[in-house]
């Protein structure tokens, strides 16, 4: 089974793609792309690929 760089869960089925990168090259799982993308619509700031894994009190 594959893992979510950012939070080291399981990855599913469908991973998402993580917006950190313009390519959206990063596969993560759903609830981490659901963070991202809540995160994108408040304007906050991404947590950068550098300061994965997050816990689950980041995301």
């Amino acid at each position: 089974m594959n893992h979510c760089p950012r939070c080291t869960g399981p990855l599913g089925h469908q991973p998402a793609r993580s917006r950190t990168t313009t390519a959206r090259n990063i596969p993560i799982c759903t609830p981490c792309g659901h963070h991202e993308a809540d995160c994108d619509a408040r304007q906050l700031p991404p947590i950068p690929p550098g300061e994965w894994p997050v816990t689950s009190a980041e995301r």
